[in-house]
């Protein structure tokens, strides 16, 4: 997938909470959770829309003590896509295996992002049953 020239990065309905070299956001509007690694960290917080994939590559680089590599920036900026964490951007699965492959050499320094579903208030009130009858609140 060709990405734009500047990519930038979605901050509109996001809680952003840095840990460490990571990032926990959380996309209210999807009540979506998505934890990024440190290379994944720098690729959407440098996307702003005045850095080009080669900027990027240059400071995940310079960040991770690595060359800079187009492909690794390339396969964030996929997974960010389709975690919905990138404005006006769409992704395909082929792009995003093409991308891994090009990256493979540099798979220390892969961009991970890892999403979870929030519950709803009544998924989490409900807490007493798990999926097969059994109770989870035990006390005593």
């Amino acid at each position: 997938m060709q990405h734009p020239e500047y990519p930038k990065a979605r901050h509109q309905n996001l809680l952003v909470e840095k840990v460490g070299h990571e990032t926990i956001l959380y996309d209210e509007e999807r009540q979506q959770a998505h934890s990024l690694n440190r290379s994944a960290s720098i690729v959407w917080q440098n996307s702003d829309g005045a850095h080009s994939v080669p900027q990027l590559a240059q400071l995940v680089g310079v960040e991770l003590g690595i060359e800079p590599n187009d492909s690794i920036v390339e396969y964030a900026l996929d997974t960010l896509a389709s975690a919905n964490l990138l404005d006006d951007h769409q992704v395909s699965r082929r792009d995003v295996v093409r991308r891994m492959t090009f990256a493979g050499a540099a798979a220390l320094a892969l961009p991970v992002v890892l999403s979870v579903v929030a519950p709803t208030e009544a998924m989490a009130a409900s807490g007493g049953q798990n999926g097969q009858g059994q109770n989870n609140n035990k006390q005593g």
